[in-house]
């Protein structure tokens, strides 16, 4: 059987899902919860404390360009579980730490458990199982991987009530452990989560698109780590409380989830348009918030559904660009770029404030959705000119 002729069922899916809401919770947003209970006890610098995740972020690009070959070696499944438990030991690892080097250990572990459980390589096998079918999918899941915030962050301060900050992460590698057991009853008879390696590099007229693509998500994610990191500081700025920020995640998961209720009928290329134009109306709104602070309420709001959508048009636009055998090994190497940026960003956004306020930042920020818009139009007439050939070449008998 094919990959083209299998269909996800609702079970994977569904496992999947809240395999990465978990990861996510234990991983990427821990310190936004823990990072005060951290330096109150400790006495580390917030900075500190979150350098652990950069350093987390570093590792997995460090990894990227070998995730195909880890995939095709080990197999979709046992990745994705590996991945999980080394999240699981740098959380026991984190409860345990009494030094700042331990503590950088230990987000180094984290870091590559990242790389192979989350987003990048999950989707990987689901295109290599299931080729153009797993739009879908991709979309249900990464609504499932938004809700992280939304539940581990207030999950994690009610927690903080009742227990010490390292009894919490205690709570978080357990639930990493539940996480990884989740993960093995993914296996099905039909659809057993392979994955294979083609091992063959990008062809020559494919490399232009290909840059594009890695240009594209690069400048994307550099912008939207930068953005969120420091939201909160951009809406306090205009006078309105930091709840505000929870109009990012209604946005974000409102988005994700209206495109799971139509059935993911745009195209990728089509949603990387429409998500690459609204950046930048986006940012206009931001300044126009110095003449009308209410528009920052619909900045928040509507630069998160942006954000909830940059997952799906990341992990589904290769689907047009590359034959998906070639998924894994495309990606791992492509994504190399954002990832190293989305590791600068927060460090970026922060001298960017400090040297030219708010309104340079945002103005910084403008002149990036501009470029990203262009790069995504010069990608999706590159696409469809390719279509167009290929359209030409098989007609000619």
């Amino acid at each position: 059987m094919t990959s083209e002729t299998l269909l996800p069922t609702r079970r994977i899916t569904t496992c999947a899902g809240i395999s990465q809401l978990i990861n996510w919770g234990i991983s990427f947003y821990m310190p936004g919860t823990l990072a005060g209970a951290i330096t109150s006890q400790s006495g580390w610098s917030s900075s500190f404390i979150y350098g652990g995740l950069t350093l987390a972020m570093l590792t997995m690009a460090v990894i990227s360009p070998l995730i195909a070959r880890i995939l095709a070696s080990l197999g979709g499944q046992r990745t994705l579980i590996i991945g999980t438990l080394l999240i699981a030991s740098g959380c026991f690892a984190i409860a345990l730490t009494t030094s700042k080097s331990l503590w950088m250990l230990s987000w180094l572990v984290i870091g590559a458990g990242m790389r192979l459980s989350l987003y990048d390589a999950l989707f990987a096998v689901f295109v290599s199982l299931y080729g153009q079918h797993a739009r879908r999918s991709i979309s249900q899941i990464a609504l499932f991987g938004g809700l992280a915030s939304a539940l581990f962050w207030p999950l994690g301060s009610w927690l903080l009530t009742e227990l010490s900050w390292r009894e919490v992460v205690w709570v978080y590698g357990c639930a990493g452990l539940i996480n990884a057991a989740i993960l093995s009853i993914l296996r099905n008879k039909k659809t057993p989560l392979s994955c294979q390696q083609r091992g063959n590099s990008i062809p020559h007229n494919e490399r232009f698109s290909a840059l594009l693509y890695a240009l594209f998500i690069a400048l994307m994610t550099f912008v939207s780590n930068g953005t969120s990191t420091h939201l909160p500081e951009l809406i306090s700025s205009f006078g309105f409380p930091v709840a505000l920020g929870m109009l990012w995640g209604v946005g974000q998961t409102g988005a994700r989830l209206l495109d799971v209720l139509t059935g993911s009928r745009l195209s990728p290329v089509s949603l990387a348009l429409v998500t690459s134009l609204l950046i930048p109306c986006c940012f206009w709104l931001a300044l126009s918030a110095q003449h009308a602070p209410a528009c920052i309420i619909s900045f928040v709001f509507g630069y998160g559904a942006v954000n909830g959508l940059m997952t799906v048009v990341k992990a589904t636009l290769p689907l047009q660009l590359f034959d998906p055998l070639n998924y894994a090994e495309r990606t791992g190497l492509l994504l190399l770029p954002a990832q190293l940026l989305a590791a600068a960003s927060p460090y970026v956004w922060a001298w960017l404030t400090m040297h030219t306020g708010v309104q340079g930042t945002l103005w910084f920020s403008l002149t990036l959705g501009l470029g990203i818009a262009l790069s995504a139009i010069i990608l999706a007439l590159r696409i469809r000119a390719q279509q167009k050939n290929s359209e030409l070449q098989s007609s000619v008998p």
